[in-house]
């Protein structure tokens, strides 16, 4: 009797039952752990179209962020048919179209069209070494219709049929109407005197300070980042605006005046000291 034959005989044939056993599981369970998931953010990728056209963004897609959705301004502007330019050291993007001029300001909820304020409900920001700004802006600053298909998740960018846009000629007006009924183009108002308008920053002392001179009772504020401040202004338009701290990064401020219901803007950057 052999008994070191047969253990092997029975050694061999628990082998060859594992085997088996293994063979005849379901492929589908090895199948069903290596299937890919598409990432979410790619499932709910924001589109925008111009005329029903889509726009290409090659390296930053629009996002949609705290329930914003915030567009690349650069391509957008571009299809639109404007000039962009970006100042790295002012972090500053200026957009030109004809005799239109916008000038926005990273991390500002103010942008700047032809010498007006408009504000913006969230600053523009950098996502991915691009500035990208609010849907609004688009609507507002460069004065297009927009929309927006929930379904699709699509911005939806058109021409402004309503005359008045930038970089466009105004509709003639209907040569029937009374001439009363046209409204009177407005003229720019100057309040500040340009050349004296300088602001400076004081780093051994952190503070920011802006000087210059503006028509004598006026109502002025100055704009640093996301805060406004009231400018006390002396009997002959002079003023001395100082503000310590708070605000490091603050490369530009905005200065606002007011009188008998005229408005000026004036923007303008620190120089350091």
């Amino acid at each position: 009797m052999n008994l070191f034959g047969n253990g092997v005989n029975v050694l061999l044939k628990k082998v060859t039952s594992l085997l088996l056993a293994i063979a005849l599981v379901p492929m589908a369970a090895f199948s069903a752990a290596a299937a890919p998931v598409a990432p979410k953010a790619v499932q709910n990728a924001v589109k925008v179209e111009y005329n029903k056209k889509q726009i290409a963004f090659p390296d930053q897609a629009p996002i949609i962020s705290q329930g914003r959705t915030l567009v690349p301004i650069r391509p957008i502007a571009e299809s639109l048919g404007f000039e962009v330019k970006w100042n790295e050291q002012t972090r500053t993007v200026t957009i030109n179209k004809g005799k239109d001029n916008i000038r926005l300001v990273v991390t500002q909820k103010i942008a700047n069209k032809n010498g007006q304020t408009i504000n913006l409900d969230v600053p523009a920001q950098i996502v991915n070494k691009r500035t990208v700004v609010p849907v609004r802006f688009i609507a507002e600053a460069l004065s297009y219709k927009v929309d927006w298909d929930p379904k699709t998740q699509t911005v939806l960018i058109a021409d402004n049929v309503n005359g008045n846009q930038v970089g466009q000629q105004e509709k003639p007006k209907d040569p029937a109407k009374p001439a009363t009924d046209e409204k009177k183009p407005e003229t720019q108002v100057t309040l500040f005197e340009k050349d004296s308008i300088e602001g400076k920053k004081v780093n051994v002392f952190a503070y920011y300070q802006v000087t210059g001179k503006v028509e004598a009772d006026s109502e002025v504020v100055v704009v640093l980042g996301d805060d406004t401040f009231e400018v006390e202004v002396n009997k002959d338009g002079t003023f001395k605006f100082q503000h310590e701290g708070e605000h490091d990064g603050i490369r530009s401020f905005t200065l606002k005046a007011e009188k008998d219901g005229k408005q000026d803007t004036v923007d303008g950057e620190f120089i350091a000291q």
